[in-house]
């Protein structure tokens, strides 16, 4: 039971830093500094909504790769292999320079291993419903700061992201920690709630230094990620509203 929980402590701990670097990198379109790149070169389009709007293309294609074509990482990978095979063979057979072959197969045989490795981690942090369906968490979540973005701008935008990277991880890695001594509420345990309700509250009395404000936010966050079937779409635009609303 132990070793079992020690794995899938590990395996969420992946998975939570890759949710962190992405949503983070969500925030990046809405930095006055990244929005002055854009008008620099005169671009005549909102550089925040184009960019949301275009990673949201980008993430619904994949993500419809992966539906139609469900081995499609397999595929990718064997085509690159067998490209990468002939290449080397090639270059042996044409190329007549003292110990090249062996120095090839060497190079063949580290992107072997690192193609193993790196198959290994997709594996270990790939949910069962993600081989299904592709990675759809990622894909909603950029349609909803897309959404909270084009409806309320980039202050309720923000809280969104922010939730989606304090909320949604505390949450699950504390309850993984937790399961065993304390009952779950719906999804999570009360450790988790109020590790979570606590970083909130804090991140977001640094935005605006009103606490009433950022306790009344920090509370609907965690009750979304509580009762959402899936918070990486109700989290970000549903905190923004209400952001919108105790800011008006």
């Amino acid at each position: 039971m132990h070793i079992y929980i020690h794995k899938s402590f590990g395996r969420e701990i992946l998975r939570k830093m890759i949710h962190l670097m992405f949503a983070l990198a969500l925030a990046i379109p809405l930095t006055p500094f990244y929005r002055q790149i854009f008008l620099d070169i005169g671009f005549p389009y909102d550089a925040t909504v184009f960019t949301y709007a275009l990673l949201t293309f980008i993430s619904a294609f994949i993500n419809s790769l992966q539906i139609r074509v469900p081995s499609i990482y397999a595929a990718s990978l064997k085509m690159l292999r067998d490209f990468r095979k002939k290449v080397i063979e090639y270059i042996s057979e044409n190329i007549k320079v003292e110990n090249i072959s062996d120095i090839l197969r060497d190079i063949d045989g580290a992107f072997d291993k690192h193609e193993e490795k790196f198959t290994e981690f997709i594996t270990s942090v790939e949910r069962e419903y993600e081989r299904k369906y592709g990675y759809i968490g990622m894909t909603f979540g950029i349609v909803s700061i897309t959404l909270a973005y084009t409806l309320f701008g980039s202050l309720p935008t923000l809280y969104g992201i922010l939730a989606l990277v304090v909320v949604d991880p505390i949450t699950a890695i504390v309850t993984l920690l937790t399961v065993e001594r304390f009952k779950k509420i719906s999804k999570h345990t009360i450790p988790s709630i109020i590790a979570a309700f606590t970083a909130y509250t804090i991140t977001c009395f640094l935005i605006d230094n009103n606490i009433t404000t950022a306790i009344s936010i920090s509370l609907i966050a965690v009750l979304i990620e509580l009762f959402s079937p899936e918070d990486n779409l109700t989290l970000p635009l549903i905190v923004a509203v209400f952001s919108h609303i105790f800011h008006l």
